[in-house]
């Protein structure tokens, strides 16, 4: 067998024994299987002065030197049941993860439960939990890093925490593992457990900036889709009339009014274009934007959606086959962003 078949074969078998030791999921509690803990640098530091404490008890026969450090081993192992026990018995859930468009940071919602307080022999709450992701080996998080957070939970009670991500692409997100971690109280031993996450939130694609205007409404057996002209051309009369009584100030085209009246005309106003008529929908449609490649287009048409719904127009999305609307509102919004966000040739 090859050496690269050998490495395939041994990365998928340890990937299937993480699965059945760590399946991902949702809510997860911390229990005596999935919870570890070994010695700290100061740790190991101090076994190694208590071994010393003892040597020399020994070699000099010291009863107090002997009292000494039994008493500091005591400790160790008091700090040791309590380190872990800072950890078992809670219970992590996440409660929210919305969807954020691609380049925004996706945060996370996560609550801490202390559901079984009467198991630990002392009443103090949980505190110095530190949760932080573990990236992949060989990711380049660069001025994206995540910071840690680090938390408490009351006796008996909950806390939610906020922990963020950066998005640099869009689609379904799968998380990083999350490392929950505490060396309460003296800091000589670190317990420890990893959260694989199930859920998987959406990115949505990036809107394009400076988008082009909407496509021009279809006509009832209009052939195709047209473009919309841009409105208040300088060099033009579209977009402009003669002043009226009763327009307001913030109309008024005062460059153009200035020609006008230097030429015996009178003011000029802005005139809106005249609202669509009822019936008549956009459709923004992937084959309309020839010339772009995958990602532009979804750019595109996300920004299109969020200008009609900012316009409150009826509109309807055309993805090959898949039709959203018509129709305007926040649930074809969010419909429409996230058929964008999952449409074939994202990148995970």
């Amino acid at each position: 067998m090859r050496p690269g078949r050998i490495g395939a074969t041994l990365q998928r078998r340890v990937h299937d024994w993480r699965e059945a030791r760590q399946p991902r999921t949702d809510r997860l509690a911390l229990t005596q299987r999935n919870l570890y803990i070994l010695p700290t640098a100061s740790g190991w530091l101090f076994a190694l002065l208590l071994l010393a404490l003892l040597l020399a008890s020994i070699n000099y026969q010291l009863n107090l030197g002997h009292l000494l450090t039994f008493s500091l081993a005591s400790a160790g192992l008091v700090a040791l049941h309590a380190t872990h026990a800072a950890l078992r018995g809670l219970e992590l859930e996440l409660v929210s993860a919305e969807p954020v468009f691609a380049g925004e940071r996706l945060e996370l919602q996560i609550r801490l439960d202390d559901r079984h307080p009467a198991r630990r022999p002392w009443r103090f709450g949980r505190h110095g939990i530190l949760l932080r992701w573990r990236e992949p080996a060989g990711t380049e998080t660069g001025t994206d890093a995540v910071a840690p957070r680090s938390t408490g939970v009351p006796e008996g009670g909950s806390v939610t925490v906020r922990l963020e991500r950066p998005t640099p692409r869009r689609g379904a997100q799968t998380l990083p593992p999350l490392e929950i971690e505490s060396r309460f109280p003296l800091g000589l031993f670190r317990a420890w457990a990893v959260w694989r996450i199930a859920r998987e939130p959406l990115v949505w694609p990036a809107p394009e900036p400076d988008a082009p205007p909407l496509p021009e409404p279809l006509d009832p057996g209009d052939p195709g889709p047209r473009r919309l002209a841009r409105p208040g051309a300088e060099d033009g009369e579209s977009g402009m009339r003669a002043w009226r009584r009763g327009d307001r100030p913030s109309q008024v085209l005062w460059k153009q009014s200035a020609r006008s009246l230097a030429g015996g005309g009178t003011l000029l106003v802005r005139d809106p274009p005249p609202r669509p008529e009822p019936g008549r929908e956009l459709r923004l449609e992937a084959a309309q934007l020839a010339g772009l490649d995958d990602e532009a287009r979804l750019r595109r048409l996300c920004a299109w959606v969020l200008e009609a719904e900012l316009q409150q127009r009826r509109w309807e999305l055309v993805l090959g086959a898949l039709h959203i609307g018509p129709g305007s509102g926040a649930a074809q919004r969010r419909a429409a962003l996230d058929a964008l966000a999952l449409w074939p040739g994202t990148g995970r």
